[in-house]
């Protein structure tokens, strides 16, 4: 009796089929509404309809707060900065570090440089004081020998008051053979007169007169000897007076030139205790740059280690991103019933997404494909701007305008793509730029076209508690 009293309660069985499958679509995510004719009591299909509106619009504010949420966590703007900031920082530190390699490098050649200068300069002023000190023999042999010119100078010019004795000898003896040689001429007259007894003394006569020519010539040859030695002498006096002379005036220049090399020798020991002292700073110096390159060694790994570490962290944002896109993605499809001014967010927030998504395939936070962004017809965009009917929308330039845009927005992306597929990643990154830039443009364009809706009509969004954002 229980039993056919349940039945009696039953369902039609059409309907009560058809109601189990609408129940069994939902339970398994398709959110579609039932067919009211395929049920003879269509309130059945209504009621479940009404439903499944009531669990759409519920679910519009979630769609629509992941919808801004999305806007936020797709913005890589700060991660590209913080990315872009360390990969310069990084790019600096190792030119620092470079510069204090070099730095490092010329410090010791410096060094070295300057202990060659040191060696030199203490070898230089050694032998200056070596020069220094054959000079000052020099002097002391130079005076010595003035000194023993001017004597043999001396004993010259006594010589020569001698030699002037000699020849008034000479004269003397020139003046006696002269009266000897008168006189033997007279012994001989006198000789003649007396005949045959004079004859012997005409032959002493004759004698005496010889000898006195011959003691003349001798004293001619004295005189002409003397003369000549005279004339010697006088010319050895001048030689001996301008050699003294000479020496002195060398003398007085070798003094000078010593003094000289005095005042260089104080001067390059003055220097040589700059050089010591410099050597001994740059020997510092040398040390301290060691310990300076070696810590901007440590500063270089570190700025590695930061860029590594800002790239996983980019890279776990956009990991979070794309669940919560893909969750977003899944319910603003099926589970939801969002208005068109609610879309026109959507439509926004999901190019902001794919134009940093272009940024996230340059860096290597995913590896898009192709249609991902080479596919504007077949976007969430693409295909609601075929289905529009409503020839007001249509044939207005705000949504022409749009076209261009959104069409210029995923030309872009797809030259940034291909640059990067080819290796080129300076050149991906300038497409990247672009690609911002159309987005702005993009972003513009469906703005007017949300104030065109709304002026025809489209006027309906869902309200949701705003925390901030883009």
């Amino acid at each position: 009796m229980f039993k056919k009293k349940k039945q009696a309660g039953l369902l039609p069985g059409q309907d009560a089929h058809q109601l189990l499958e609408a129940m069994d679509k939902i339970a398994n995510g398709n959110f579609e509404e039932a067919d009211v004719t395929q049920f003879k009591n269509p309130v059945y299909a209504e009621k479940i309809n009404a439903m499944l509106h009531a669990f759409k619009n519920a679910n519009n504010p979630v769609v629509m707060r992941l919808n801004e949420t999305m806007g936020v966590i797709g913005d890589n703007t700060l991660i590209k900065d913080t990315l872009d900031q360390v990969e310069t920082q990084t790019k600096s530190i190792q030119d620092m570090e470079s510069a204090s390699r070099h730095l490092e490098n010329s410090i010791e050649n410096i060094s070295e440089a300057m202990g060659h200068i040191r060696d030199n300069t203490h070898e230089i002023l050694s032998s200056s004081q070596n020069v220094t000190n054959d000079m000052n023999d020099s002097i002391e042999a130079v005076t010595q020998s003035s000194t023993r010119i001017q004597t043999i100078n001396d004993r010259v010019q006594d010589f020569k008051g001698k030699i002037g004795k000699i020849e008034e000898i000479v004269d003397l003896v020139k003046k006696v053979a002269n009266q000897s040689n008168l006189l033997a001429l007279n012994a001989s007259v006198e000789a003649a007169r007396a005949g045959e007894s004079g004859k012997g003394f005409a032959v002493v006569a004759d004698q005496v007169r010889q000898l006195s020519i011959n003691t003349a010539e001798s004293a001619e040859d004295i005189v002409k000897y003397v003369s000549e030695l005279k004339t010697n002498i006088d010319e050895l006096a001048t030689a001996m007076e301008e050699t003294t002379q000479s020496l002195g005036e060398g003398s007085k220049k070798v003094e000078k030139s010593l003094a000289a090399l005095e005042q260089m020798n104080g001067q390059m020991d003055s220097i040589r205790g700059r050089v010591d002292s410099i050597f001994d700073d740059i020997d510092t110096q040398t040390g301290v740059t060691k310990s300076f390159a070696m810590q901007m060694g440590n500063i270089s790994e570190s700025y590695s280690v930061l860029s590594k570490d800002c790239l996983q962290s980019g890279h776990r944002i956009f990991e979070v991103g794309r669940y919560l896109d893909k969750t977003r993605s899944d319910l603003v499809r099926g589970c939801s019933e969002i208005t068109q001014q609610d879309w026109m967010r959507v439509f926004e927030v999901d190019h902001y997404v794919l134009t940093w998504r272009v940024y996230n395939n340059i860096v290597g936070f995913e590896h898009l494909q192709k249609k991902q962004v080479d596919n504007p017809a077949g976007c969430k965009l693409g295909k609601w701007l075929n289905r529009q009917t409503d020839e007001r929308l249509v044939r207005s330039s705000e949504y022409t305008a749009l076209v261009k845009a959104h069409n210029d927005l995923h030309h872009f992306a797809t030259l940034s793509w291909q640059a990067k597929e080819d290796g080129n990643t300076e050149k991906a990154l300038a497409y990247f730029n672009n690609t911002y830039g159309a987005f702005m443009e993009y972003d513009k364009a469906l703005k007017h076209l949300q104030q065109r809706m709304k002026e025809l009509g489209y006027n309906t969004d869902t309200q949701i508690a705003a925390f901030g954002g883009r």
